[in-house]
């Protein structure tokens, strides 16, 4: 009765499509092409570099779909890590994930759709720019919230079916740029940038990288759907249709958006904007240009919608296998959603959109996000060679696929120490915080008594205002220590 209660608020495949191509299409659009063109120096490289990534992350996918597939758990690289022993490295990563790594992408999303929301409002009244750093933030909450207040219901049955809406608008917004450009390109022979495509071409092997780095920032979120594990209908057929579709989906409309900026934009202007969505659309669109930047809020709507569902299901995992504080395990008794994780998810993004610079802490973040990547291949390869990886419920890819994927990340690790070592200083500085978290509040369990009888009362707390019942895993939850015992017994 349980099981079939949950399982009607899972996701199904439209509704994983519509998660992964939600937020994978983000900010990265209107931001990432400045930054692609301007460390790859020309038009032709800088397509070339937006192909390459939707290749690096569809391999990315492909490891992670077997993962998936196999370890049906909340927590994405938690999850597997756990799954592999991995304790203390899963733990550390965890809570640098759930303080900073996600809750500041949230707050640099609710933050940029402030910021269009405003650009919108510019068009029609003078706000005084001594405004802006309030009224970004405030705007952005405002929609934040109701996402909030969204995802403490059913996810089969309210937030996937806005965020299915939502990604349609989002490809409709993609689409009007897309034929705009074609239609300039075509009828009106703006073809000036493409005649000699690879004038400028950058010989320089760290910019290149750095433009990789742009793109697959343009290109995260492809494993969304691993956050959320247990939560997907039939996972072995619709992690693999989601990820697959949804990063296509993705690279078609990412191609061909900048194919229709170049159309338009002369390189300079375009390496000239950050935001070239807008000046593409006051050159094309005329009066419908002051619609453009509330269209791209209602854009970020769905990004914001796929992070808190990511890190929310992140933080649960966590509290679940008790590592994380166990008021985070609640689970709401209608809908199944992790209401109290939601909350401070949300919470620990406000507070961090008030400090300084967050792209800096983004940064910085995304080395250890490659860095928990790196490792959680390294896992999966060892143990995938040692053959204790053959999962009967899982799609089973060659050996060949992880390592690909792990010289990949390894390689975008090391060029990015070269180019800049202070984001790996700092990088390696927050992952060694978590490790200290986790040395000296999980894993020696002997915490005062006192801070127990709060986490008791906590938890008491939380059940009753959420109406919420905890979802521990079981103590005995199988791990690749079980499996290699059942594979020397079939020996």
């Amino acid at each position: 009765m349980f099981e079939s209660k949950k399982e009607g608020h899972k996701m199904g495949v439209i509704s994983a499509v519509a998660y992964t191509v939600g937020d994978i299409v983000g900010s990265g659009i209107f931001v990432s092409p400045t930054a692609i063109l301007k460390y790859s120096g020309s038009v032709g490289l800088s397509l070339i570099i937006w192909a390459a990534t939707a290749l690096i992350s569809l391999i990315g996918a492909l490891c992670y779909i077997e993962l998936g597939t196999a370890i049906r758990r909340k927590g994405n690289d938690f999850a597997y890590l756990s799954y592999f022993r991995w304790r203390p490295v899963a733990t550390a990563f965890l809570y640098v994930s759930i303080l900073l790594s996600y809750p500041s992408t949230m707050s640099i999303q609710s933050i940029t759709l402030g910021e269009y929301v405003v650009t919108g409002l510019n068009g029609t009244m003078h706000i005084e720019p001594s405004m802006n750093f309030i009224l970004f933030r405030f705007i952005g909450f405002v929609f934040l919230w109701p996402l909030m207040f969204l995802n403490f219901f059913s996810l089969g049955k309210m937030a996937a079916p806005f965020q299915i809406l939502v990604t349609i608008c989002k490809i409709l917004v993609s689409g009007t740029i897309v034929v705009t450009g074609f239609y300039y390109l075509i009828f009106k022979g703006y073809t000036h940038n493409f005649h000699d495509s690879f004038h400028g071409t950058t010989h320089k092997p760290g910019d290149v990288v750095l433009a990789l780095y742009s793109g697959l920032f343009a290109y995260n979120g492809w494993d969304v759907l691993n956050f959320g594990g247990d939560e997907i209908k039939n996972p072995k057929r619709t992690l693999p249709i989601a990820a697959i579709a949804g990063i296509s989906i993705s690279a078609v409309l990412y191609l061909s958006m900048n194919i229709a900026y170049f159309s338009v934009l002369s390189l300079d202007e375009f390496k000239g904007h950050d935001a070239v969505a807008v000046i593409f659309a006051e050159r094309t669109l005329g009066n419908f240009q002051y619609a453009m930047p509330f269209l791209i809020a209602i854009m970020m709507m769905g990004s914001l919608n796929t992070g808190i569902f990511a890190c929310s299901r992140y933080a649960m995992a966590g509290a679940a296998n008790r590592v994380a504080p166990s008021p985070l395990a609640v689970a709401d008794t209608n809908f199944f959603s992790p209401r109290m994780a939601v909350l401070f998810e949300v919470l620990v993004a406000v507070g961090l959109s008030f400090i300084g610079d967050l792209d800096n802490i983004i940064s910085y973040m995304s080395f250890a996000i490659w860095s928990q990547r790196l490792l959680t291949q390294t896992a999966f390869i060892y143990y995938k060679w040692k053959g204790y990886c053959d999962w009967d419920s899982a799609i089973n890819l060659p050996i060949a696929v992880p390592i690909l994927f792990w010289c990949i990340c390894l390689a975008l690790l090391t060029v990015s120490v070269w180019k800049d070592f202070y984001v790996a200083i700092y990088g390696l500085s927050i992952i060694a915080g978590g490790f200290v978290v986790y040395f000296l509040f999980v894993f020696p369990n002997t915490l005062p008594r006192f801070v127990h009888q709060i986490e008791e009362k906590l938890m008491v707390i939380t059940q009753c205002i959420f109406i919420a019942m905890p979802m521990f895993a079981p103590p005995d939850s199988e791990d690749i220590y079980s499996r290699r015992k059942e594979f020397k017994t079939k020996l």
